[in-house]
């Protein structure tokens, strides 16, 4: 509990700085005094230092001062965009210290559940760290039974509140890649089989052009436009479908939004989400497609 207090604390400081451009070391205890872990003690210049030191060490966030001003400001800002999981660990723990000051307010702040799959993400971890492969049993919602599985455990992605690990499958070149759900996984074991990835592995180039978990050789990633209306102009805007996203048009009811990934179903089924509020234009192919689903439903409908 003192290790992750210690960790609250450093979030805590990266926090406040980043939210300014500069701040002085006596801003940041005006701050600090108001919070439960400071026990309404200041925060010393010597302990002020040490955090800063360990931030660097830990997280890659340099912390500067400038000596005209006195103020401290985050000298390289990149380090955390560029880093998603130093943001993602960084974002939960910032999450975690305001709602913890807050917990007067505790039933009307209402969160989404995020699965905790401790024992299976260390294990994963584990069997990546040693380069073996693992074994385990995975139950598809098709099957009547789990079948056993050997894989090949090259990253671990987050998807829509769920974990998944990532399989590595070179004898299968038109799905190297396959994705299988914590929730759906039992009797994970290490085994002593080691594993290999191709010595230019990098996890994040792999799903650049995806979105979420889907990916195939067969199915490239190609130019899709597509038309948002109303509201969903906005919504979009503010978050991004994909990291491509690029407006080519705005008109007064609508906004025309490229994207360049790969149109496999969990993209689909993000668009179809949005019912009439988005129109695909390009390619031909998904327009009908999205077309041709919506008349599905449609029809089941009429039936009723």
């Amino acid at each position: 509990m003192k290790a992750y207090n210690r960790l609250r604390q450093y979030v805590w400081l990266l926090d406040i700085i980043s939210q300014k451009e500069k701040i002085t070391l006596e801003e940041i205890n005006k701050q600090w005094v108001k919070t439960e872990m400071s026990d309404g003690i200041e925060m010393t210049r010597h302990t002020f230092l040490r955090y800063k030191n360990t931030i660097a060490d830990s997280f890659g966030i340099d912390i500067e001062c400038d000596r005209r001003t006195n103020e401290y400001f985050i000298c390289n800002p990149h380090s955390l965009r560029d880093n998603s999981i130093q943001r993602w660990m960084l974002s939960a723990l910032t999450v975690s210290n305001i709602v913890s000051e807050s917990l007067s307010l505790q039933d009307r702040i209402l969160l989404e559940n995020i699965p905790i799959e401790g024992k299976l993400l260390s294990l994963i971890i584990e069997a990546m760290k040693q380069k073996r492969r693992i074994s385990f049993k995975y139950q598809k919602y098709k099957d009547d039974v789990p079948t056993e599985r050997l894989i090949i455990p090259c990253c671990i992605k987050l998807f829509r509140q769920r974990w998944y690990a990532i399989e590595y499958n070179p004898l299968n070149p038109k799905v190297p890649f396959k994705a299988f759900a914590f929730d759906r996984i039992s009797k994970p074991c290490i085994t002593d089989i080691p594993l290999e990835l191709p010595k230019d592995f990098n996890a994040e180039e792999i799903f650049r052009d995806s979105f979420g978990i889907f990916i195939s050789n067969e199915n490239k990633p190609q130019q899709i436009v597509i038309r948002a209306y109303g509201d969903e102009q906005k919504y979009i805007r503010d978050l991004p479908l994909h990291n491509s996203q690029e407006v080519i048009h705005e008109g007064e009811e609508y906004t025309d939004y490229k994207y360049f990934v790969s149109p496999t179903i969990d993209f689909i089924n993000e668009l179809l989400s949005r019912g009439s509020r988005i129109e695909v234009l390009k390619p031909g192919s998904l327009r009908e497609k999205l077309r041709d689903e919506h008349l599905k439903a449609a029809k089941r409908y009429e039936k009723m």
